[in-house]
């Protein structure tokens, strides 16, 4: 009974905000801007900044909207996975034999069946001196697709030159129903934290690095989470960008990423409340621009979505780690106000794995993201790390 209840109330809110938006209108939109002013100046009084001002009315008339939308989405699909009304069909559960990882180089990509991890340190592009970087994409990507989050920061890794870039391709897995995507972050999660166990045997446990955007991120925490159950040991650092929000809920069947799944955990927060989670569960969170779902530069919650992991492949780059101060605070508005004291952090591939709280920065629109970048900044644009082939003439 719960569970119609619960699909009526889809029904409903889709019906209820199809006819809010059918209905708006210019003037409405104006009158809801005057009165969030109104509001906020009277919340605020004479403390307002303008940076601040124009980042509260921007997310209040992009972001805001969608931020009730996706709540009430968030608590069905909670509700319906709580219920166990889910069954996906058998074709839809994640198969071992459909998941492989690739080892990523400039010029190459060469998978090996998740099963078979081990055989990849025999691989003559893997140095198993090195540190190895394993990543997951997110909801409706591919690894082998061009232009995505493995090749963008594939490329920093390789510019680098002192990691090897691992990628995991899961299929079409997280590229289904998204409730149903979400589901299989768990097995994915388990099968990748099973083939570890025997992976650190010749690589050692302290040079793995784990990290995912989106729904790659909760894969990447239950692999932790596994891990764990198995060895009795910590996976010593795990970096989330933006971890899926709706239908991950800490202590829940899908619970989010957060700071026991590894000995360390940062989160680049930015569409917070939208598609990527609202609440810090780090040992570190970093919230972009504050915990407004709308970064600076972007009109929609998909930019901002990507930006996480954007930021994160800016700060691999030689020269570039500390391009990303951010300093603990509670808000962007008390950053505005000079209320936030003390030291400074790195946020991305530099930051401390000791470092603990709550972290606010604010980014360019534009490249260079990081505000505090240098003459010796290293543009994503620029050829290094790129597959450059030799002149043949």
């Amino acid at each position: 009974m719960k569970v119609v209840q619960l699909l009526l109330a889809v029904v409903v809110i889709k019906q209820c905000f199809g006819q809010y938006y059918l209905n708006i209108t210019l003037f409405d939109i104006l009158k809801s801007a005057q009165q969030i002013a109104t509001g906020l100046a009277e919340s605020q009084g004479n403390q307002l900044t303008a940076d601040y001002y124009f980042r509260y009315t921007t997310n209040a008339v992009l972001g805001f909207p969608t931020v009730w939308t996706i709540t009430a989405v968030n608590a069905i699909c909670s509700a319906v996975l709580s219920e166990d009304a889910i069954h996906p069909s058998p074709e839809d559960i994640p198969d071992v034999e459909d998941i492989s990882i690739q080892l990523r180089t400039p010029c190459n990509v060469r998978s090996y069946p998740i099963k078979e991890l081990i055989r990849i340190v025999d691989d003559p592009d893997f140095n198993i001196t090195k540190k190895v970087v394993i990543a997951s994409s997110g909801w409706l990507t591919n690894a082998n697709t061009s232009d995505n989050m493995l090749q963008g920061i594939g490329k920093a890794y390789h510019c680098r030159g002192d990691t090897n870039f691992l990628g995991i391709d899961v299929g079409g897995y997280i590229q289904t129903l998204y409730t149903w995507s979400s589901l299989n972050t768990q097995r994915i999660g388990e099968l990748l934290a099973i083939a570890l166990v025997d992976f650190v045997e010749v690589v050692p446990l302290e040079n793995i690095h784990l990290m995912g955007h989106s729904l790659g991120a909760q894969i990447v925490g239950e692999t932790g989470r596994h891990f764990s159950r198995l060895t009795g040991k910590k996976i010593p650092r795990i970096t989330g960008f933006d971890p899926a929000g709706p239908c991950f809920n800490y202590g829940e069947r899908l619970t989010t990423l957060s700071d026991s799944d590894a000995a360390f955990v940062d989160i680049i927060h930015s569409d917070p409340g939208i598609a990527g989670q609202s609440e810090p569960t780090a040992d570190a969170d970093f919230f972009v621009g504050g915990r407004f779902p709308i970064q600076n530069g972007c009109t929609d919650a998909t930019c901002s979505h990507q930006r996480s992991w954007q930021y994160y492949m800016e700060s691999v780059y030689p020269g570039n780690e500390y391009d990303f101060l951010a300093i603990r605070c509670t808000s962007l508005l008390r950053l505005e106000q000079g209320r936030c004291v003390g030291a400074e952090y790195p946020m991305g591939i530099a930051t401390p794995t000791n470092l603990q709280g709550l972290f606010i920065l604010r980014v360019n629109p534009i490249e260079p993201f990081g505000m505090n970048a240098t003459l010796n900044y290293t543009s994503p644009l620029s050829p290094c790390g790129a597959c450059i082939f030799p002149n043949l003439n």
